[in-house]
């Protein structure tokens, strides 16, 4: 679990009651037929007709690692993996028994644990078959599974992988803001996944020990979700679970912290994080009755911490320097216990100022309260969600159905009756006053359980303040007058968003071109192009605009062009009020995003006809009058700043360099910004560089790809309006030379670095080789890669068990190179066999090619084929794709036969050519040795 807090979401909220405890005094929705058995087990079915043939199955077990002892330490985990492995009716391993019936791992079913429950799910369709072997299955696991020792030492080495997968920085970080947030109680000390030592100690009868005291009857429940026959299934769960033997269960561990009247303060730090922040909690008990109190008291909890975000928020106009910004959150912790945190992120240095912060606002909220008008506001909501109650709940469709039964049974709730609901909370919502709501936040604020924590960059320095200190600076600030704020308000917001300036951006359209398949192209005056297709069916306007202003133009690092695109993307109107350009388009719900790769900058967006004029005048507002400002040059700077302030040396970054020297050799242009270039981007100077450089890539030629339902005259007079007149570089101006991609170098070459920080091994590879495309072959290419990937997943995995995650992909790219990555972590003394042996697979085609395998790939590919294209989406890609390919719009109409040709032998064909193994840049990076260690958090 990451620091990030739980929020109680609002759907949970008005879905929900805690506690099944309770059913009698709130009923339960009609939809959902529940039932018991006598030894305890409950069942949830949830039956539409609106389903289709989707069909969900869960297993929920509520016993997670938080329940074990001292001495099971990743044990619940341990049991998911091995219930697959062997059971009463399939001796063979479940897994192996689902896989014949055509359900893969991840797709078809899964299982997963974490502190308080077990899950196991099979997503399938509705056939009686069907439904029949997946309730079978799931009672294998419930009660059946066997646990043989020698399996356990296989699944053992694949456990210690997914153990590996998850250490690095992440990780590292997650566990000291755990122990911060969850001091008190069990959840540090029970990583759900255990520890390297318990995972390779744990015996066999340990795990059966866990399963038979856990896995009971009462103790479990299993929800449906389909179009089923509700009789016929609850017949099949009574026989496959009704044997099940019912058993009290062992005594559980506290879910709750034991808070203290104290004042924790903490460091939290990483040679490799590039985090700079300043935190705080109060941690206090809730009341999570369930009754008509229990419900006002969730209210109030929810409309306190709105209207405490609300103001947070709308001070961000008094934040000083260093401090970019402060929130407030509300996080469940256990049972009975939630905590209130305040989070400001800070400059490197300045984290006394976002620690004044944080105490200044709690003190502002302490005696001053919340904004009677923001409570007023919450309640408002509440009531107008409240009454679309009805409407939205007959909306719920199988996915709805779905993500609300399994969260109500998982939390082990009621799924309240709309109706009752809906009087309930009306009820309860009128009888809240903004007194109540000011008394719950000075309980929150003024909660004794405090902590104080900070985070700083890589190994910077970090003076932690004395609890003698941050107590004198409380006591200050409570002596002393408020500061005034600097707020925006909602009235100034509306001010704030002026009409767009008359922009001169008005041209023509110089050439009109039929290119096929209904597709126009329009030459325009500043010698930009629009490729326009008219597709009456579809239900918004698709818009991109791609132009060669890579970050790989000659001139500057390549940094540099990423941070003038970065600039320019979020700039401001010259002359107009910061961020007016932003809110501009926010007002006018239009949004464009952009992406920036080696050799294009591409704008994108997707939007109703109504709003596609807005739409245009945004890009060209951001493109002839918008300008970078100081201020967010300063922002882009501390946030450069905090990234260069982790250890130079950290093991992802210097992974990545020396993949880049296989690939390509030395790219000085490649560097990351020093110290120097840092400071040179708050100066004047620095910001005129970013300008001109923002300038260079706006003057670049643009290509524009519009598809929708406007017709063409209108989207033709738009383009004069908006596109056709936008300064490009002058046809007599001499352009510098064009991005270009890098090409990977030929050959195999590997690298070994000894520079890890975990006792973990990791192989990342790229390869690259020069192949003709097609659409066809990029089609038999996407075949073939997941082949190779499900042969390198057999072998290293499930034969080997050597590691957990794979990542494999090959695509075939239209500028004609065979392109494929693979990565994969292990123990770091197995990594060289390891890779040895996906070395023999990528060598090995396309001798490893059987009939079967490929047969059952061209199936799937022609099933989803069939599918693109009827998709705007797809077709609207593959549009863009044909004329940067060939100048035309061939490939709609080819792609509609891309299927025909495809063949076994087609893609072994095709296989024939790769050289998978041979051309290749691989870095494999082991642990530091022992004497060359250094701290990593």
């Amino acid at each position: 679990m990451t620091f990030k807090l739980k929020i109680i979401a609002v759907v949970g909220l008005w879905c929900t009651l805690q506690s099944a405890t309770a059913a009698e005094a709130y009923r339960w929705d009609e939809r959902v037929q529940r039932g018991q058995l006598d030894n305890g087990l409950t069942y949830y079915i949830v039956d539409g007709d609106n389903f289709g043939q989707q069909l969900s199955m869960q297993l929920v077990v509520r016993v997670g690692s938080l329940d074990e002892r001292d001495d099971q330490s990743g044990v619940a985990h341990m049991v998911e993996h091995m219930v697959f492995k062997a059971s009463k009716a399939h001796p063979e391993g479940l897994g192996k028994y689902m896989e014949s019936l055509g359900w893969r791992i991840g797709k078809h079913y899964n299982a997963q644990t974490n502190f308080e429950r077990t899950l196991y799910q099979i997503a399938t369709d509705n056939k009686a078959e069907r439904v029949n072997a997946g309730i079978g299955v799931l009672a294998e696991i419930a009660g059946h599974a066997q646990m043989p020792a020698d399996a356990l030492e296989l699944e053992r080495q694949i456990i210690l992988e997914e153990w590996r997968t998850k250490l690095g920085v992440r990780e590292r970080m997650d566990r000291q803001r755990r122990a911060v947030l969850r001091e008190g109680s069990l959840y540090p000390e029970r990583p759900t996944i255990g520890t390297e030592a318990s995972i390779r100690q744990q015996p066999a009868e340990s795990l059966r020990k866990f399963y038979a005291d856990w896995y009971r009857p009462a103790n479990m429940a299993l929800v449906i979700v389909g179009n089923v026959d509700v009789a016929a299934v609850k017949a099949r769960i009574a026989a496959a679970f009704g044997s099940l033997a019912p058993a009290a269960l062992p005594a559980r561990n506290a879910p709750d912290p034991l808070l203290k009247d104290q004042l924790r303060i903490a460091r939290i730090q990483d040679s490799e994080s590039g985090t700079s922040q300043v935190g705080w909690i109060n941690r206090f008990r809730v009341d999570k009755r369930q009754d008509d109190d229990g419900w006002r008291e969730r209210l109030i909890d929810r409309i306190a911490e709105r209207s405490m975000r609300a103001v947070v928020r709308d001070a961000a106009g008094s934040l000083p320097a260093g401090v970019s910004s402060l929130t407030v959150r509300n996080g469940e912790l256990g049972e009975n216990t939630a905590s209130l945190g305040f989070s400001s992120t800070v400059a490197v240095g300045s984290h006394q100022a976002g620690m004044r912060q944080i105490l200044l606002m709690q003190e502002r909220l302490r005696r001053d309260g919340v904004r009677a008008q923001d409570v007023q506001a919450e309640l408002a909501d509440i009531h107008r969600i409240n009454e679309q109650t009805m409407e939205v709940y007959a909306r719920r469709d199988f996915e709805g159905w779905q993500r609300t039964i399994s969260e109500v049974v998982q939390a082990n709730r009621v799924l309240q009756d709309p109706q009752q609901k809906q009087a309930q909370i009306r009820a309860a919502a009128n009888s809240i006053t903004v007194a109540d709501i000011n008394a719950r936040v000075r309980q929150w604020i003024d909660a004794p359980d405090r902590a104080l924590f900070m985070l700083a960059p890589g190994l910077s320095a970090l003076t932690l303040p004395t609890v003698a200190e941050v107590t004198a600076e409380q006591q200050a600030l409570a002596r002393q007058p408020l500061p005034a704020l600097v707020m925006v308000k909602k009235e100034a917001v509306k001010i704030a968003v002026p009409d767009l300036p008359e922009l001169d951006t008005d041209g023509a359209i110089v050439r009109q071109d039929d290119i096929g398949e209904g597709v126009q192209r329009w030459t325009l005056a500043n010698g930009d192009v629009l490729v326009w297709r008219h597709t009456p069916k579809d239900t918004v306007m698709r818009v991109v605009a791609q132009s060669d202003a890579g970050y790989r133009l000659p001139g500057a690092p390549g940094w540099q062009w990423q941070l003038a695109a970065q600039m320019g993307q979020g700039a401001d109107l010259e002359g107009q009020p910061e961020g007016a350009l932003d809110r501009w388009a926010a007002a006018h719900k239009v949004k464009l995003s952009q992406q920036q790769t080696e050799t294009r900058l591409i704008y994108s967006a997707q939007v109703g006809s109504a709003q596609f004029e807005d739409l245009l005048q945004l890009y060209a507002a951001r493109q002839v009058q918008s300008a970078p400002s100081m201020t967010a040059l300063g922002s882009v700077g501390e946030q450069m700043a905090r990234q260069s302030a982790r250890r130079p040396d950290s093991a992802g970054d210097n992974a990545a360099r020396e993949m880049s020297k296989l690939r390509y050799g030395e790219l000085p242009q490649d560097r990351f910004p020093d110290a120097a270039d840092l400071a040179g981007l708050s100066t004047p100077a620095g910001l005129q560089k970013v300008l001109q450089q923002w300038q260079h890539l706006s003057a670049q030629p643009v290509t524009y790809f519009i598809s929708g339902p406007a017709d063409t005259a209108t989207v033709r007079g738009l383009a004069q309006r908006y596109l056709a007149g936008i300064p490009r570089m002058a046809k007599d101006r001499q352009v510098q030379k064009a991005a270009t991609a890098l090409q990977q170098r030929a050959g195999y070459r590997e690298s070994r670095m000894e520079i890890g920080i975990e006792p973990q091994g990791s192989v990342r590879a790229h390869g690259s080789q020069p192949l003709q495309w097609s659409p066809e072959r990029a089609m038999r290419t996407a075949i073939l890669s997941r082949i190779v990937y499900r042969q390198l997943r057999t072998e290293l995995r499930e034969k080997e068990a050597g590691i957990y995650r794979l990542n494999y992909k090959l695509t075939l790219d239209p500028h004609n190179h065979l392109v494929s990555e693979l990565a994969f972590t292990a123990a770091p003394e197995r990594l060289d066999s390891l890779w040895a042996s996906a070395k023999k697979v990528l060598d090995g085609l396309p001798r490893q090619l059987d009939n079967a395998m490929l047969d059952e790939e061209i199936r799937v590919m022609r099933s989803n084929e069939s599918k693109r294209v009827l998709d705007y989406t797809n077709q609207f890609s593959r549009l863009q794709l044909s004329y940067n390919q060939y100048g035309d719009a061939r490939y709609l109409k080819d792609s509609q036969q891309l299927t025909a040709n495809l063949t076994a032998d087609s893609v072994r064909a095709l296989a024939q050519e790769f050289r998978l193994g041979q051309e290749l840049a691989v870095v494999k990076v082991l642990p530091k040795k022992e004497g060359d260690k250094a701290k990593g958090g």
